[in-house]
């Protein structure tokens, strides 16, 4: 009884070490950052447009908010395509007007 149950917690003590060291020792491999340097704007044609500088392994992508002509309120609408560089934009669909405009952005 006393063997295995040594031989059990020398084999916990070895698995967590060797876990512990190849955690620690072992670089992040696809980490990617945020989008920096980013900027948006009315495209002046119903609907917005957004860029950033640097896409860090990030992506970005344009948000319009539209009012409907109809009084019925605030449509939110992204860019279908996430993009890591370039202008990225989305229009106001019809009977609706821009309101103002956003940007979306994620890590990956």
């Amino acid at each position: 009884m006393k063997k295995w149950s040594a031989l059990i917690t020398g084999g916990v003590v070895v698995a967590f070490t060797l876990g512990f060291q190849g955690g620690a020792s072992a670089a992040p491999t696809g980490a990617t950052g945020w989008p920096t340097g980013c900027e948006y704007q009315n495209n002046f044609d119903n609907g917005a447009m957004a860029r950033c500088s640097h896409s860090n392994g990030g992506h970005y992508k344009a948000s319009v908010l539209c009012t409907r002509l109809d009084g019925g309120g605030l449509i939110d609408l992204e860019a279908v395509a996430w993009r890591t560089s370039g202008w990225s934009n989305v229009y106001c669909p019809a009977l609706t007007q821009f309101y103002s405009a956003g940007i979306v952005t994620k890590s990956t």
